[in-house]
């Protein structure tokens, strides 16, 4: 298995359930500082060498906890115990590898490839009363479905980011094609801002998360996790509440326009 570190992404573990080998792979853009790179799931012992936290390589294998994997990683660590590859702390000694990084597209070729995306618009909410924030975002996706997960993108620009992140439950509102006028204005682009823009259509749902009633579809989600991803966080929410839905036509953002999407289209 290898633990990879690359520049704006979540550490994650290649080949989980090998378990004759262990490196740290290490994107070279953070060579310069290796023992913050490793951080996250180490400590530097040398320029090449790091000690790894066990708790952390279970954090990011996709199959920790079931029998097979856990009985597999027992037996690598017993025979890193045996060769003198494991602290007093019981961290395991890796290797680290320095990979080439890929220089990433051009930022505006990439914006112009994402517009021909064509997504559903949400608006994300939290707080109560005066303290209720909201933020509009087309990045929104279903993880899972038992149990069932969902995950938003949210700009740390945005005035809302801090509010949304650090609220224990958050709201995903779905759009309606003739709820374009919510989506602006929870996008900033109207004089309206904070609390403000919540008029009659917004109650108070389940676990104090503000629900837009005339949305075509509501989720409330308590916060499950986050993670840093270039400009962005990556929200994660478990699903514990949803309305029952309309039939109604959707909106729908593409090449930088809102428009309407219809079932019968």
């Amino acid at each position: 298995m290898r633990i990879v570190l690359t520049a704006g992404a979540a550490p994650r573990l290649e080949s989980a359930e090998d378990f004759k080998r262990f490196s740290i792979a290490l994107d070279g853009t953070l060579t310069a500082n290796r023992s913050a790179a490793v951080a996250p799931v180490a400590e530097l012992d040398d320029a090449d060498h790091a000690w790894v936290r066990p708790d952390a390589i279970r954090a990011i294998s996709p199959f920790a906890g079931q029998p097979d994997w856990e009985n597999g990683f027992a037996a690598m660590l017993g025979f890193a115990v045996k060769h003198g590859w494991v602290d007093a702390q019981g961290r395991i000694r890796a290797h680290i590898d320095e990979i080439e990084a890929l220089p990433p597209v051009d930022a505006d070729a990439f914006r112009q490839a994402m517009r021909r995306f064509a997504s559903g618009v949400c608006i994300v909410a939290a707080g109560s009363g005066e303290a209720r924030c909201g933020m509009t975002v087309s990045a929104f996706s279903s993880v899972s479905a038992e149990p069932p997960i969902v995950l938003v993108c949210l700009n740390r620009r945005a005035a809302a980011h801090a509010c949304v992140t650090s609220a224990p439950s958050f709201s995903i509102n779905i759009l309606r094609a003739d709820q374009t006028e919510e989506a602006m204005l929870f996008a900033g682009q109207r004089v309206r801002h904070g609390a403000a823009r919540f008029d009659e259509d917004w109650e108070a749902g389940d676990h104090s998360a503000p629900v837009l009633k005339t949305a075509l579809q509501s989720l409330i989600c308590t916060s499950l996790a986050q993670h840093e991803a270039g400009s962005h966080t990556v929200l994660i929410g478990r699903v514990v509440s949803v309305t029952a839905g309309s039939p109604d036509a959707a909106l729908v953002n593409y090449d930088g326009a809102l428009g309407r999407f219809d079932r019968a289209s």
